[in-house]
């Protein structure tokens, strides 16, 4: 059985050879330029164009090494501390500026509603407030 497979694969190449000897040169400039016609051809169905055969064969080569490479990334393990750790520092720094902004937004409120509950002109809570840097001198006026 395998002599015969043997013989088979031998005398197969055989005739590839002796077919191939036996076309032209023309012939198969032809027959390869209408190839890579075909293969650079893109579709025009369903009022869109598509990809030609071979952009996505290049598409998809590339992308199965872009996603190996985000894979090898992603599964070292120091990443994933710098990832866990970039977090925390940004958590952190937004509780930190939320809070300012509540203290802030607070002190405003109470200054202005203490001083306008004991019915003080507008000019003295204005220099309250820019003593006390709670807002900027050009806010009132």
């Amino acid at each position: 059985m395998e002599f015969n497979a043997e013989v088979n694969k031998v005398f197969g190449q055989e005739m590839a050879k002796l077919f191939a000897a036996s076309i032209s040169k023309e012939e198969m400039e032809a027959k390869a330029q209408k190839i890579w016609c075909d293969l650079n051809k893109a579709d025009y169905s369903w009022g869109k164009t598509s990809d030609s055969i071979l952009e996505k064969y290049i598409k998809d080569e590339f992308l199965n090494e872009v996603h190996e490479e985000i894979k090898k990334i992603l599964a070292e393990p120091d990443n994933k501390e710098e990832l866990e750790k970039r977090a925390r520092e940004m958590v952190a720094e937004a509780r930190r500026i939320g809070e300012e902004a509540i203290v802030k937004s607070m002190a405003e409120h109470l200054v202005s509603s203490a001083l306008s509950a004991w019915n003080v002109h507008d000019k003295f809570v204005q220099d309250v407030m820019e003593v006390m840097r709670l807002v900027p001198q050009s806010q009132w006026g």
